[in-house]
């Protein structure tokens, strides 16, 4: 294998991508675990990735100093991991495997799906056999054999489907990876601590330079006492349980903080710049104080509620309308980099290399350009009408490309959007133009364009950022990545079917096997039953978008003041995610991060800031290993339901 991959980084990483999909869903779904693999953080991956280069590296470079992994394979590891922890659970399969068999599973005479639902469902996108589907829920008979063969067609169909998503993504990733890590200079505080794990020490050395320094010790201590503790406690209840979490009620109880604590939240504020740390915890609160003052007014937009709205509905829509601009008005300020890659792609000219990149311009273009129409025909096959199909994949991919970018820059172990594509798409143009069919197709959609706290697009460009900083990028860790979600889909797959025949999935996860499909399924019964049009009903509809303009405008208006005015002291991303749950449990120990990096910087200077790196590298580590470690621990004891939050 060319350049810095080797066969045995490929074999190391898909075999590690096979253990998050299995393992730690395994430990989610049927132990009520930490989820290791929920969100952008990949904790599973870090958790694995720290053994790896503290036992399992030094060991092999003991027994013989070339059997070690070096830090470009390292990187490649690390890479695929990143990737493979996007699948599980949050990711697709834990929310697509028991929805398909729900919407029959859970069909009763009051919600009347037998009618709205049913006659819609394209045969091939859902497991038809009643006896699968039944055991499914409440676990085969002893000694029956998985029905395999009943799923094998809805699998081939969504995986195909799925595969052709992940490309999408990946292909855009590549594209754009030149503007944001070259022109933009992107930060990407994710990577600080695989980018410190990886390197190498002085010759001779076999550990990383990272665990001699004390301060990540002692960082790490902290949250590992302290969520060990609480660990204890569900084994032991007479060891008192540490109390991280609370709540602050103000104004009469019309406004509700959250004061949560967490290592990784606040490790990751200390290398993210000032203006970002601030954006993120000013804008929840100011977002709060909107809710707070609708509620004190008794305001609230007409209609009814959309499924994974964050927030009101007015702030939900503000937040889809600046997430739009975040992606359009970002495209504009790259339009001369994205002409330069068209020319490349289309005529070879201009003075980009794509050499070094994992697809070449016009490679990319090509396998996106296939890659959306395959996605575009499989909607249409579903039931979505060509011009919707199309619509809402712009709209999925603005909220993917939007988030990916927040990632990136804002550092956000924990982030997803205010609303989502479908109560968008389907506002705008109206059910009776989606169809009963389409209404159907778009809910199933939810798997991987809904209720997500991670995704391979975010993945991709931080596996890409982190291989250029190794200098191992090249067209074979393309294949890598690919090798990684092929692995993935596949363990993943198997182990969500196996625990539900094995169990019953009616035994396990709740949100995951029964509550996710009753709502996603519940609410396309109900817009179908309930028709809208958005010129009919204009009066529910169009305050919604007025919120979504604002939004936008708002949106506009800080990106405007932050490309044009030196002095402008608050960034624009934390914006568009103000109200989510993601952040109402993280901002407090944003703020707390910030307020420390703000003071080492005024008082210590950059000297001061260096110094400390290792100590809040270690409050990430330390959080991240005390959760794998207590998994772990109780899959060896039979213990479940002792969760050690990572968000």
């Amino acid at each position: 294998m060319p350049g810095n991959f080797t066969y045995r980084s490929f074999a190391v990483g898909a075999l590690l991508s096979l253990a998050i999909n299995m393992f730690f869903a395994y430990a989610r779904l049927a132990m009520a675990t930490a989820g290791m693999s929920s969100d952008y953080i990949t904790a599973g991956a870090v958790f694995l990735f720290f053994l790896v280069v503290a036992f399992i590296n030094p060991v092999l470079k003991l027994m013989r100093r070339t059997w070690g992994f070096n830090r470009s394979e390292l990187i490649v590891i690390y890479a695929m991991m990143i990737i493979g922890s996007a699948i599980p659970t949050w990711g697709f399969t834990g929310n697509l495997i028991a929805m398909l068999p729900n919407i029959y599973y859970y069909a009763t005479p009051e919600n009347n799906w037998s009618e709205l639902l049913h006659p819609y469902v394209r045969e091939w996108m859902v497991p038809q056999d009643p006896d699968a589907i039944k055991y499914f829920f409440e676990g085969l008979p002893k000694g029956q054999p998985i029905p395999w063969e009943h799923w094998m067609v809805p699998l081939a169909a969504w995986v195909s489907f799925i595969l052709a998503i992940y490309l999408m993504m990946i292909c855009i990733a590549s594209i754009v990876r030149r503007q944001w890590v070259d022109y933009d200079r992107l930060t990407f505080p994710l990577l600080q601590l695989p980018i410190d794990l990886t390197e190498e020490g002085k010759s001779g050395s076999i550990i990383t330079p990272l665990f001699k320094r004390p301060l990540l010790w002692i960082g790490f201590a902290l949250p590992f006492l302290l969520y060990s503790t609480n660990a204890l406690n569900h084994y032991f209840p007479f060891i008192p349980e540490v109390q991280l979490r609370n709540n602050i009620s103000l104004f009469n109880h019309a406004l509700t903080l959250t004061t949560n604590v967490n290592f990784v939240a606040l490790g990751l504020a200390y290398f993210l710049s000032l203006d970002v740390g601030l954006s993120i915890w000013l804008f929840h609160l100011l977002t709060k104080a909107q809710i707070t003052t609708e509620n004190v007014l008794g305001y609230s937009l007409p209609g009814r509620r959309d499924l994974f709205m964050e927030g009101s509905m007015s702030v939900s829509y503000e937040g889809m309308g600046a997430m739009l601009v975040l992606v359009l008005y970002g495209l504009w300020n790259s339009r001369g980099y994205l002409r330069q890659v068209w020319r490349k792609a289309l005529y070879n000219e201009g003075g980009l290399d794509d050499s070094q990149e994992i697809l070449s311009y016009r490679a990319a273009l090509i396998v996106l350009v296939l890659s959306s129409a395959y996605a575009t025909g499989w909607l249409i096959l579903s039931g979505v009408p060509w011009w919707v199909a199309l619509f809402f994949l712009f709209v999925a991919f603005c909220i993917f490309y939007g988030l990916t970018r927040i990632v990136a820059e804002g550092g956000l172990g924990f982030a997803r959007a205010q609303m989502t594509a479908q109560p968008f798409v389907i506002d705008a143009v109206g059910t009776e133009a989606i169809g009963p069919s389409g209404l159907v197709s778009l809910g199933m959609t939810f798997s991987w364009a809904g209720d997500l706290r991670t995704m391979v697009m975010a993945s991709a460009i931080n596996g890409l950022k982190l291989a250029d900083i190794g200098q191992v990028r090249g067209r074979p860790l393309f294949w890598a990545l690919m090798l990684s979600i092929v692995v993935g889909l596949v363990g993943s797959i198997w182990m969500v079917v196996w625990m539900g025949y094995q169990y019953g999935g009616i035994n396990l996860d709740w949100w995951f096997y029964n509550r996710f499909g009753e709502i996603v399924h519940g609410d396309s019964a109900y817009k179908i039953a309930n028709p809208k049009h958005p010129l009919n009903d204009f009066g529910e509809i169009g305050p919604r978008f007025m919120f979504a303009g604002i939004g936008a405008a708002i949106m506009g208006l800080l990106m405007y003041a932050r490309h044009h005015f030196m002095w402008w002291p608050v960034h624009y991303l934390g914006f568009p995610i103000g109200a989510t749950l993601t952040i109402i449990w993280t901002w407090f120990s944003i703020f707390i991060g910030w307020v420390l990096k703000a003071l080492v910087l005024k008082y210590g200077g950059v000297t001061l800031y260096r110094q400390l790196r290792p100590l809040f590298l270690g409050f990430i580590l330390g959080h991240i290993f005390v959760s794998g470690f207590w998994v772990l621990f109780d899959y060896i004891t039979g213990e479940t339901g002792n969760r050690i939050p990572i968000f």
